[in-house]
């Protein structure tokens, strides 16, 4: 019976790709669902749905929670270019029913100046864009091996006076092969219907010569959500490849294959060294991205009685879009991580 359910869980997952096989550049709003957050699997090149086993599968993979024994608390913040800022605080519940998860998070960023075509430098107005994204999550285990989890999310985003918002769902798999170490895990990010803006808008495009006609009032039109599809491999470095790392080293082995609904396949690959089970190395590299490439990262964490304390901390390069004008401006992401 579990094994029957598996599958129409897999079906499922499936079926919704087949109307996303041509690449559709541009066309999918609410971009901030596609910022990832864990830091640990953001250091090893975003190669992290089938290895995240605590709150960051929020993220990662919702089916992720199912393995958690403890309670666990994060706040991530992550800088992006020009000045954009994304911070993230999330919870994680394990029960006899299940694991239960919530998270929140909001990108914002500094006011900026109205400008018109008749008015270049300033109307002496200001304003802003922001994104609010609210998660519930749940996951269960079908046995010791196979897990599903699922996330609803509420997305809402504002741009001066006009405002967007809906409500898109995850879903994914995990399973613990017992060959090795190796856990595979699939993931369907972001499945909603489209959304659009709020109100009407001036398209200053309809006048012709010299600024001074009037601008024709349009109607947002509607756009996709930016649904993905991956799946992914992880595993202990020294089951899978045979080779023994010492009393103090271990690591682990992150494989991932993207497909999403408006751009091109993607791949990540990424790795991560631990040091007496206390501080971690990582690295990786984002395959077929337009602008990222690689990653690296440092992790600390440390028992006290009861508790867990845990950092993290990762640089993801976005290449010419770095902001390189002062050291605090560059892509760096960090979070803290607490068990209970």
């Amino acid at each position: 019976m579990r094994r029957f359910v598996a599958s129409l869980i897999i079906v499922f997952l499936l079926l919704p790709m087949m109307a996303y096989s041509v690449e559709r550049v541009g066309t999918t709003v609410f971009q901030v669902l596609k910022l990832n957050v864990g830091v640990r699997g953001i250091g090893m090149g975003n190669a992290f749905i089938a290895g995240a086993q605590d709150v960051t599968s929020i993220y990662w993979n919702p089916a992720g929670l199912a393995w958690m024994s403890r309670p666990e608390a994060m706040l991530s913040h992550i800088n992006l270019p020009a000045d954009v800022n994304y911070d993230v605080i999330g919870s994680a519940f394990p029960s006899s029913f299940g694991t239960f998860a919530i998270s929140a998070g909001v990108l914002h960023m500094d006011d900026m100046i109205v400008r018109t075509p008749a008015m270049p430098d300033g109307t002496g107005e200001m304003f802003t864009a922001s994104d609010i994204v609210l998660s519930l999550s749940y996951s269960r285990a079908l046995s010791t091996l196979f897990s599903f989890g699922v996330s609803a999310k509420y997305v809402r985003e504002e741009l001066y006076e006009y405002t967007s918002q809906s409500v898109v769902f995850d879903a994914g798999l995990s399973y613990q092969t017992g060959f090795r170490s190796m856990k595979l895990a699939m993931v369907i990010s972001n499945f909603g219907p489209d959304a659009t803006f709020d109100g009407d808008f001036r398209d200053w495009r309809t006048v012709s010569g010299e600024v001074t006609g009037e601008p024709a009032v349009e109607s947002f039109e509607r756009h996709l959500m930016p649904m993905s599809f991956r799946v992914g491999v992880f595993a202990d470095m020294e089951n899978i490849t045979g080779l023994s790392m010492g009393e103090n080293f271990n690591g682990n082995l992150a494989l991932q294959f993207e497909h999403p609904s408006d751009v091109a396949e993607r791949m990540n690959a990424g790795a991560e060294f631990w040091f007496q089970n206390l501080i971690a190395f990582r690295g990786g590299y984002n395959i077929n991205y337009d602008t990222e490439s690689f990653t690296f990262g440092l992790g600390v964490k440390q028992e006290f009685g009861n508790y867990m304390l845990k950092f993290d901390y990762a640089y993801a390069s976005f290449g010419d879009l770095t902001d390189t004008s002062s050291l605090m401006n560059q892509p760096h992401r960090f979070s803290i991580g607490f068990q209970f």
